[in-house]
């Protein structure tokens, strides 16, 4: 019987690379493999779908499987997992000396509804009392303008959520102070250049270890799709592709 061709996309970690230079494979399958960053394999995976097995932004996923409207049927497998009290950036000269004082702030989020932004908004209410609707929410593009959500999303009327011109950056308002705070995933390029761009945790694996100390939970980032319509044909690839087996170097492709 001949083997299942599949491409497979993701950003070419530690724990994945064996995928990507074939020392590993998926049984009864071919694979075809394609790092590259998750921002790209998000984009290509939510607006063409352009990949049989990819890595997705957990929160967009639940965001499309709550709707009904998901080309991926998920596995529990995750490939990126991190805590994100590092990724809170303020201005130091706003009064911002604890979370709680982001009441009222203007903040701003490459995508509302990135995972990142959503564990943090979870941490900002869970463990300081301040809601999503204490905040006045900002988003664009972190350094180059015009970064559109991938996935459409409708909050409630309680949330302010405005886009920032489409010809400016995040970090070029947080840099000139338009805003009083960011969150992202990746540091703003005006953090280490200009002194007033500070951290709202400046001892961050302090505060992450206490959180995990508390809470018990090691945030998930991404997750890993398989596209569904080769499930519902191929039901045997969910389990193969979370079971990877070795293989010589000479059976594999992709980069």
């Amino acid at each position: 019987m001949a083997k299942l061709t599949v491409s497979i996309a993701g950003v070419d970690y530690d724990r994945t690379r064996a995928i990507f230079d074939g020392t590993i494979g998926i049984e009864g399958c071919e694979t075809i493999g394609c790092a590259m960053s998750p921002e790209e394999a998000f984009h290509r995976a939510f607006r063409y779908q352009e990949f049989d097995i990819t890595e997705l932004s957990l929160s967009n996923t639940m965001n499309l499987v709550a709707k009904g409207a998901c080309p991926y049927v998920g596995i529990p497998v995750f490939p990126s997992r991190l805590f994100r009290h590092s990724s809170i950036y303020i201005r130091a000269d706003r009064g911002i000396d604890r979370p709680q004082d982001l009441r009222g702030k203007v903040v701003g989020v490459p995508e509302y509804q990135m995972t990142a932004a959503v564990w943090i908004r979870g941490i900002l209410q869970d463990e300081y009392g301040v809601r999503a609707a204490d905040v006045k929410w900002r988003n664009g593009g972190l350094e180059q303008p015009g970064r559109e959500p991938r996935v459409p999303l409708q909050l409630p009327s309680e949330i302010e959520l405005q886009p920032i011109p489409a010809n400016e950056t995040l970090s070029e308002h947080l840099d000139s102070g338009r805003i009083d705070a960011l969150i992202s995933a990746l540091a703003p390029s005006c953090f280490g250049r200009n002194p007033k761009v500070q951290r709202l945790f400046p001892d961050y694996r302090a505060a992450e270890e206490g959180y995990f100390r508390r809470t018990r939970m090691f945030p998930i980032m991404h997750l890993v799709g398989i596209r569904r319509s080769l499930v519902e044909r191929h039901p045997w690839l969910a389990v193969n592709t979370m079971s990877p087996t070795s293989r010589p170097r000479s059976c594999a492709t992709g980069t």
